[in-house]
C-alpha cells in the first residue's frame, strides 16, 4: 500500500516534464502522492514524457501525458483543459518549461530577445492566467515556478535569458500580493550549477527536488513571493 504523503489527492501540472529536472519533480510529487499532468512540447519528446508517465503510475499516481505549445494561449488552454478533463480542479502548477539561450549580446537581435523571452515569460504567465482562477474558486494553490541562477548571478552570453529569469522573479513577487485571504502561494525555486557531467537523472537533482515539495505542500503556506535556491 502507498503512503499518503504530503500531497495526497492534490493534483499538478508540471512544464516541461519530459526529461531532467521537470521529470524528477513530476515523479517527486508523485512519491508525495499528487497525480499529474506531464506537460511537453516537442514532438520527438513524447518518448521520454511516456516514460515521466510511466515512473508516476509505478507510484501508483495517474501521470497524463499532453503535448502543447504553452507560449501561445492556444497550447496553454489545453493543458488546463487536460488538467480539468481528467482531475476537475489543478491544485499545484509547477512551471519548468523554458528555453535556455546563450547567445553574445553583439548578436543580440530584437527577434531572439524577444523570442526568448516568449518561450520563458510567456508561458509561465498563460499557465498562471488559466489556472490561477481554478485555485481561487477553490481557494487553494501552489505555484512553483523554476528560475535559473542567471537571474541572481549574470553570466556571459546570457543577457537574454538572464532578463526572462529576472522577470520570472519578478512576476512571482507581484503575482503574490493578488491572491487576497485564498491559501495560494506563489514561489521561485532557483537550482544551484549540477556539475558538468551531470546527465539529467533523478540522482542528479536529489538535492533539488524536495525544495519543489515542500512548496507545493501545505507546509509552505507561510511562504510568499520567495526564492529557495537548493543545489544538487
Amino acid at each position: 500500500m502507498q503512503r499518503a504523503g504530503r500531497l495526497a489527492n492534490r493534483t499538478a501540472v508540471v512544464t516541461g516534464a519530459a526529461s531532467g529536472l521537470g521529470r524528477a519533480v513530476a515523479v517527486a510529487l508523485a512519491q508525495e502522492g499528487a497525480n499529474v499532468i506531464l506537460h511537453h512540447l516537442l514532438p520527438d519528446e513524447q518518448a521520454a514524457a511516456t516514460e515521466t508517465a510511466r515512473q508516476v503510475q509505478a507510484l501508483g499516481r495517474t501521470g497524463i501525458v499532453v503535448q502543447a505549445d504553452i507560449t501561445q494561449p492556444a497550447g496553454a488552454y489545453t493543458v488546463a483543459e487536460a488538467a480539468i478533463a481528467a482531475f476537475d480542479h489543478v491544485d499545484i502548477l509547477i512551471n519548468n518549461a523554458g528555453f535556455r539561450l546563450k547567445q553574445p549580446f553583439d548578436g543580440m537581435t530584437l527577434e531572439l530577445f524577444e523570442a526568448t523571452m516568449a518561450a520563458n515569460m510567456g508561458g509561465t504567465f498563460l499557465m498562471v492566467r488559466h489556472l490561477l482562477p481554478l485555485m481561487r474558486a477553490r481557494s487553494y494553490g501552489r505555484i512553483v515556478t523554476t528560475v535559473d541562477s542567471t537571474a541572481m548571478e549574470g553570466a556571459r552570453g546570457m543577457t537574454a535569458y538572464g532578463a526572462a529569469a529576472s522577470a520570472l522573479l519578478g512576476f512571482t513577487r507581484s503575482l503574490v500580493h493578488e491572491f487576497g485571504d485564498n491559501d495560494i502561494t506563489a514561489n521561485c525555486v532557483c537550482p544551484g550549477h549540477l556539475p558538468p557531467d551531470a546527465d539529467g537523472e533523478e540522482e542528479d537533482w536529489a538535492g533539488i527536488t524536495p525544495a519543489y515539495v515542500f512548496l507545493a505542500s501545505d507546509d509552505a503556506y507561510a511562504m510568499i513571493g520567495q526564492t529557495l535556491r537548493p543545489s544538487p
